[in-house]
């Protein structure tokens, strides 16, 4: 698919894209993804989808890595949540 990661094309995402692309470095499930958004999971899903597509990728870790690498500029774009990203949001309990 894509060859060149290098240079991933964010400016094609929606705002609610790179919202879950900058939480999947956490390693959270699609259910605490939804939590944290307040959406459904089928949404964190179809939004998982899509960005995937988008980017060229087939699997779940290459965006995650994507969003390690390219941190700065989505924290420029200001799509990172509160806290640093990898950061798990203590208010945020798989028991809550």
């Amino acid at each position: 698919m894509g060859s060149d990661h290098g240079r991933a094309s964010f400016h094609e995402l929606t705002g609610r894209e790179l919202e879950v692309l900058s939480l999947l470095v956490t390693g959270d499930s699609n259910r605490r993804l939804a939590q944290r958004l307040e959406i459904a999971e089928r949404t964190v899903k179809a939004h998982l989808t899509s960005l995937m597509r988008k980017l060229g990728v087939e699997s779940r870790v290459e965006p995650s890595l994507l969003a390690q690498r390219y941190q700065k500029a989505l924290s420029d774009l200001g799509v990172i949540p509160k806290g640093s990203m990898g950061e798990r949001d203590a208010s945020c309990r798989s028991g809550t």
